[in-house]
Order: C-alpha cells, then structure tokens, then sequence
C-alpha cells in the first residue's frame, strides 16, 4: 500500500477514535472531577458581591459558650423571636430542624413568638427510604410550630460525586404536578417579591441542579445570636433584613466543602444566603447543553487533524498547546456569561489524538521507509562509489541513516548520469510533458552561446535543424508519419551533418509518462555510404543492365545456331542477376508503400511474360484461378519480379513437354483470411540437402535443372524477401506425384467499408 494510502486510512481510524471517544467522555460525564476542580479554580476568578439586605445570624462558637451546649432550650429561641418582632425585618429563615417535639411549655412560648413574626418560614426534611413502601418521608416541623409560620421549605444539599456542594435543587418531588416543596430560600424569595424566581420558573423538574456562584467566604453581613439576643446589636439594624439564622460553629457539623478554591467549608446557613442571592439575580452558571458541549469539544480535536495534513510537526505542537489555552480560555470567557463549558473532554481529545496520530505516521511512515529501502537496495544501480558501513542504532535512527545513505547514493547516481548523458558522442537533450528543454548534453548544445537549457522544443529544433528537414521532424514528433520497423527521422543539420532522430518515454516508477528523451545519432558517414551504395545499385540497375539489353536486341530474331542462343542465355542471366541483386538492395533500405492488386492479375501477368521460355521446350503454363478477385495490399513490381522468379524456376526445372500448374485460392491461416498461390512443376524435386536452405542468399542447386542457364542463388532469397516484407509466408516442398511446388500466402486486403470504418 502507498504511503498516502496508508496515512489515509491511519488518520481516518485516528479520527473516529477520536471522536467516538470524546463524544463518549461527554455523553457519560466520566471527567466529571476534572471538570470540578477546573470549575472551582475558574469561579473564583470573578466572585459575585453579596446581597446587601441579607444578615446572617450565626450561632458560632460565643453563642455556645454565653448560652451553653446544644441543643438550647425552644425557650430561648422564643426569646430571640420576640426581639425580632421589634425589629421588622423582611423575612426571616430559620435554618434548625424543629420535627420533634419538645416541652409543651417551651413549644408553646417557641410557637406563640415565631406567631408574631410576619414572614417567618421553617426547614423540613425528607427520610429516605419512607414507610410503607414509600420513596420518602416528609418530616415537617412540629405542627404548632408549622401553623406559626409563613411557610415552609426543603434544606437539601445537592453534593457533586466528590461531596463538594456546587449546585442546588429549587424544589423536591414533582414539579409537574404541583406536588413538590420549594427550597427554603425559594419561599422566602416568593413571600418578599410575590411571585415565583425566574430560576423556579425555568425548571422542568426538580431534578434539575442548579450551579450558583459563591460570593467570598465571610463576605455576608453577619451578627452572633448571643449577641443579638443580649441586646448588644441595636435593633434598627434588623429593619427590612432577611435573616437567615443557622449554625456555623464548627461542633454542630453544618459545614460542608464549597467551590471557594481553598478546600475549606462554609456553614449551610452561608450556602443558603449564596442560593438566595442567585436567586434574587437570577445568575446561576447554566451548562451548555449536550449538543453544545460535544460541538465544542469535538472542534479542538477536528481542528488538529486537520491540520495533520498541512502543518509541520514543529507548528503541529505549538498548535496543540495553543489549543490547550485556548479551551480554558474558552471556560473562563464563558463564565464571564453565566455559561459553563466543561473543559475535560476536549483537553483529553487534544492531549491524546496528537501522540496517537504521531504514533501511527510514525509507524506508517517506519514501515514505508523499510519497504522502500529494501526496494531500493535491490534494484539500486551499483556506481564506483564508496560508502561507510552503518552502525548499530535503534530501528528508527537506523531507517533514518539509512534513508541519509538512500538519498546520498541517489545523488551520486544522479550525478553520475548526468557527467554520462553530458559526455555521450552524440547529441541528446530532454524535454517535459509541456515540451521544454530540462536537460542538454554538450554536444547539443555546442554553438548555441546563450544555452539550450530551459528552451521551447520548437525553439530548440529551429535552432539545430535544417529549413528544409523541420517539418519533417516535426510531423515526426507529433506521430504524423506511418509507423514503421524503425521509428526514428533523418534530418540535416544547420551546419550541414545528418542525424537520426528517436524520441523515447521518460517514465516513472509509476509507469507515468514524465516527459521524452531525444537521441540524435550522427549518421553523416553512414548517410554518405548509402549514398554510395546507391550510386552502384543505379550503375547495376542502369550501366550494366543497358549492355545486357543491347546483346539480347541484337540476337532477337537471330537465333539460328547453337552459340547465339548460349550468348542470349547469359545476356538474359546477367540481366536477371543484375535485377535481383538491385531488388534485394532497395527491399532493405525502402519503407513498405502497398496498394491494393488483384493479384490473380498479377500472377498471370507474369505467367504470360514467361510464355515464349515455356515455349522453346513446349512447357505448358496452365492457371487455375478461384481467389472470387482476391486483392492483396502490395508493391506490384517486387510481387511481380517475385512471382516471375517462382514461375521461371518452374520452367527451368521442367522437363521438356511438362505442365507448370499455376493454383490461385482464398484460404484461412489461424482464422485470418489469406491468397494462396501454389506454383508445381513436374521435375525431379528439390534435393533434400537443399530443402532446409532454399531462401538463403546464394543457395543453388542447378544439378536437376533442364535448361543449359544455372541460377546464382539470389531469386529466391528476393522472392522470401519480398514475401516477408508483405506479411506472407512462403514455403518449398516436394509433392508426392514428383515435382517440386512453391506456396506463396499473402493476406488478404481489408474491405474498403471496413477501411472507411
């Protein structure tokens, strides 16, 4: 699997895990702790201010020693209550438990007095599990004390899982149904302001908890009951006050630890006078909904891996920690808008997704590296260089030199290309997809003072190549020249030397095209050779074949004795000798240019020019033609030549009186159609030392032949030539009734609508 690939599908599995995980640690709420303690450190960041109209009556530690231990007689209680009827406050909460009854004299007076208090409002409490099968109990105060009051309200304490008090529940038991009992600070809020908070009003149920911000530890206005009920603070202070009385002396075990940052407790009473003030300002912290909450938390994390696939490692790490701030920067903001966003779950999703996707590149990218260097050192290119031999490391370090080492050898071979290609003989350059010149030899380059680097193709071939050769190269460039054996273009320079040009591919390990290599091979001695050669083929086929001509015009119609038919006989040899060495010549150095030929035309056109020779010894040349005008794409000269030859040989080996039988048919070769031509004589056959050789250059054997004129051994070898140039086969065999016969298969022509096609 390729190294993209691979990181693909890491990072995807990394991204799911991620993300599973996160939307997981928030749906359960497993970092609840975390949660808290970073809650507690942030709250104190910003505390509230306290209620100005709330005072706290404490019964501290003077009030236990002026009054004794506890707890106090309902005596002095009721003594307490008949002072504040003097003072008017605005309510009053009595946070002491009275469900059980006491003395009746004491309950009496207790009740007679909190009667006298307008807005006087008691605790009860629950008992869990309640009787009778019941969830709970409901323990009121004692009923004369119950019927003295204004109203009635729960204390409960709603402890987080680490037992610290951050939240409070407005109301137990069913909302919904009217049946529920309003926390203490609640009826207190409902009896001063004449309606239900806002908070209360918010709630679906009483399950919900509410988090209240906590003002300073102490920060309430507060007064000892001793002192109060001794007389020691003036009355008029008590005017308009809400007075929460309760305990805060250390002994009485009303302390309960708060979210103030200094693990430290607070008193209930103190709690109560926190949860009346976000009541009365209505700005209790709310927690982003779940859906918020996995938003946020998940956003960190998506951010991240994205950026995995843009950042550098270094920037990857700074991002993390940026990130890290970032959410608890995100807390704190939000907690300046009464909102809290728990950092936990996207802290963990950033601190863990980026040492597990460092972990999985790395292995991934460890595994790549192995595979590739194992590849590479089996297919590397050895060069003279030397390196030093590694030495033990870990696997990491060691993929790593041994990449250093990889890249190293990659740069000398690279280097030892180039000085190759620069010194090559002949002219080369390179170019890309977009046809520009990235590499030159020296030799292309020479004379050109500015350089061929970074040239135009075009540019480039203007330069180099002759006016009267561009086009042609270029047609060659651009694959408009039939494809042929040999894929390369001649062309002359501007200063006059003649090069072959061949284009190959520049492929990568891929098997993608990357650009082209052009190799200019200088062909100037080979080109003049060639140019010689066909100065002898013109003196063959024109000087010597003229005088042969004249001799053979001279004796027409002379040929009364013995000598003038022998000088005529080898007139017409040299002359045929003369034609099959030029045709052999021009079949190696021509490009193949056919065209469409009836050949059952063709074959008794020859049949007939050989007519008069069948006549002198009275052979017969009979035709057999079923081919239904079978056309072969063809050179109808060399074909002709060719079948001139076959049919010559028939008649030289024929005895006197026989029958050449020419057989013309359309048959099928491994399922593609073909002409068939079969050419029997009726001599004595082909010798069999001779019939593993019979199209071999200079092959003969005249022993068996009844014309006074033996063969050089070139008509064959021409016809096989001319034969194999069509894409035909020929083949020379015995037949069992004596004689030889020569089959030629030529591949039938495609039909003009399938040519069209």
């Amino acid at each position: 699997m390729r190294l993209r690939q691979r990181l693909g599908l890491e990072w995807l599995a990394v991204a799911l895990l991620a993300s599973v995980l996160v939307a997981g640690l928030a749906y359960w709420d497993n970092l609840l702790r975390f949660d808290n303690l970073v809650y507690d450190q942030l709250s104190a960041i910003d505390r509230p201010a306290p209620l100005p109209e709330i005072m706290i009556v404490e019964i501290d530690e003077d009030s236990l020693a002026a009054f004794g231990k506890w707890p106090w007689s309902r005596h002095r209680h009721a003594e307490l209550f008949e002072q504040l009827a003097a003072g008017h406050p605005k309510a009053i909460g009595f946070d002491i438990l009275l469900s059980e009854p006491g003395e009746s004299d004491g309950d009496a007076a207790l009740a007679q007095a909190m009667a006298g208090n307008a807005n006087l409002f008691l605790p009860l409490h629950f008992v869990f599990p309640g009787s009778n099968g019941a969830e709970y109990d409901v323990k009121q105060p004692v009923a004369a004390f119950a019927g003295a009051a204004a109203g009635l309200g729960h204390v409960n304490l709603a402890f987080d899982p680490d037992g610290v008090v951050r939240r409070a529940a407005l109301c137990f038991g069913d909302k919904a149904s009217g049946s529920d009992w309003p926390h203490l600070m609640e009826s207190i809020y409902q009896s001063v302001e004449g309606r239900p908070s806002s908070a209360y009003d918010r709630l679906g149920n009483c399950d919900q908890k509410l988090l209240m911000p906590f003002a300073r530890r102490g920060g309430y206005q507060s007064v000892s009951y001793s002192a109060l009920a001794s007389g020691q603070v003036p009355i008029a202070f008590l005017k308009d006050k809400i007075l929460l009385i309760g305990a805060t002396a250390n002994g009485l075990g009303d302390q309960y630890p708060v979210p103030l940052g200094d693990g430290g407790t607070l008193a209930g009473v103190e709690i109560m006078a926190n949860l009346y003030r976000a009541i009365v300002r209505d700005d209790f912290i709310r927690p982003l909904s779940f859906g918020q909450q996995l938003a946020l938390s998940l956003l960190p994390v998506w951010i991240l891996l994205l950026g995995f696939w843009r950042w550098r490692p270094r920037t990857t790490i700074i991002v993390s920690f940026a990130l890290i701030v970032t959410i608890l920067l995100a807390s704190v903001i939000f907690m300046r808008f009464a909102l809290w966003f728990a950092p936990g779950t996207a802290l963990l999703g950033v601190i863990l997704v980026y040492p597990v996707w460092g972990w999985r590149r790395l292995q991934a990218t460890s595994d790549f590296m192995d595979r590739e260097l194992q590849h590479f050192t089996r297919s590397k290119m050895d060069i003279p260089i030397m390196r030093p031999e590694l030495g033990p490391v870990d696997l990491i370090t060691g993929q790593a030199e041994q990449l250093t080492h990889a890249i190293s050898h990659v740069r000398d071979l690279r280097r030892f290309i180039s000085d190759a290609l620069r010194n090559l003989p002949d002219p080369m350059f390179i170019t890309d997809l977009q046809g520009k010149v990235t590499f030159v030899n020296r030799l292309a380059q020479a004379g050109m003072e500015d350089g061929a680097q970074n040239l135009e193709l075009e540019d480039m071939l203007n330069r180099f190549v002759s006016a009267d050769d561009l086009q042609e190269v270029k047609d060659y460039l651009d694959r408009k020249h039939r494809p042929t054996e040999h894929d390369y273009v001649d062309f002359t320079s501007q200063d006059g030397q003649i090069f072959a040009m061949r284009r190959a591919p520049v492929m990568s390990d891929d098997g993608i095209l990357k650009g082209h290599i052009h190799y200019l091979a200088d062909i100037t001695e080979v080109a003049h050779a060639a140019e010689q050669r066909e100065q002898v083929l013109q003196l063959l086929s024109h000087d010597m074949r003229a005088p042969q001509a004249a001799i053979l015009a001279l004796l027409d119609g002379k040929m009364n004795d013995d000598t003038t038919i022998r000088i005529e006989g080898h007139a017409r040899r040299t002359l045929a000798l003369a034609d099959n060495f030029v045709g052999l010549a021009r079949i190696d150095s021509s490009e193949f240019s056919g065209e469409d030929i009836l050949l059952a035309e063709l074959v008794a056109e020859a049949s007939d020019s050989l007519w008069p020779l069948g006549q002198t010894r009275k052979i017969r040349l009979e035709v057999d033609d079923q081919s239904d005008g079978g056309f072969v794409s063809g050179e109808p000269s060399s074909l002709y030549r060719s079948f001139v030859n076959l049919i010559d040989n028939a008649i030289k080996y024929s005895p006197d009186g026989g029958v050449v039988a020419i057989r013309i048919r359309v048959t099928d070769l491994d399922g593609e159609p073909f002409v068939s031509v079969a050419i029997a004589d009726q001599g004595e056959g082909i010798s069999p030392e001779m019939l593993g050789q019979l199209f071999e250059r200079f092959a003969s054997d005249d022993r068996m032949a009844q014309s006074s004129i033996k063969g050089a051994g070139l008509g064959l070898n021409f016809v096989a030539k001319v034969i194999e140039r069509h894409g035909g086969h020929i083949r020379g065999e015995n037949r069992r009734d004596g004689g030889a016969c020569f089959t030629v298969l030529l591949p039938l022509a495609p039909d003009i609508d399938e040519q069209a096609g």
